[in-house]
């Protein structure tokens, strides 16, 4: 298995796992195991325009996927225009207005212990990268309702991200969606210190 940059090409590979990883509302995902949102057109304009790398094996089947979005292109998006709705006290948004921010769109891997492992060094590349080209800030969201998903937010405490508020949406394909926002502040040494377990 190998990481490297999404192509045009690998948008189907992206949307078979998106079904494989399709939510079950009835209960928790302690696995994570689920995406919203994204279609055929949406994948292609990330892989396009956005940070996406690919996690292929020797025959260039995908097994994962991560997507980051750029300080250009997230303040271009929905998500961007919504981010004074999240409750975040301190004058956070004030200071970032400024910033190079980006944010974790999604990160997926197939199930199974093959794929999983690979999930945390997908993770850490996205990050690199985003650091490399000088992001001071990294966001992302986590399901709490109505299925919460309980794999991230472990990871994300992990990194040193805290939670910062709560927004909420509607998917076409469950409706309200309360997720909670975590912020990491990035410097030059983020990647090294998550590569070294010392945040």
């Amino acid at each position: 298995m190998k990481i490297r940059p999404a192509r045009a090409g690998d948008v189907e590979g992206m949307l078979r796992i998106k079904r494989e990883l399709k939510l079950d509302p009835t209960g928790d995902a302690p696995g994570g195991g689920f995406l919203l949102g994204a279609t055929r057109e949406q994948y292609e304009f990330l892989v396009a325009n956005a940070q996406v790398l690919a996690l292929a094996d020797d025959e260039g089947a995908l097994g994962g996927f991560a997507i980051a979005l750029p300080d250009a292109v997230l303040r271009a998006t929905d998500v961007w225009a919504r981010r004074r709705s999240i409750a975040w006290g301190d004058g956070g948004w004030d200071a970032l207005e400024g910033a190079r921010v980006a944010y974790f769109d999604q990160l997926a891997v197939l199930p199974g212990p093959r794929h999983r492992t690979y999930a945390p060094a997908l993770a850490l590349a996205a990050l690199e990268r985003l650091v490399a080209n000088g992001h001071q800030h990294l966001f992302a969201t986590v399901v709490r309702e109505p299925v919460a998903n309980l794999a991230s937010p472990p990871l994300l405490h992990a990194i040193g991200a805290a939670r910062v508020g709560s927004i909420e949406e509607e998917y076409p394909e469950v409706g309200r969606v309360l997720s909670d926002v975590y912020h990491l502040v990035l410097h030059p040494g983020t990647a090294a210190e998550l590569a070294t377990g010392s945040p």
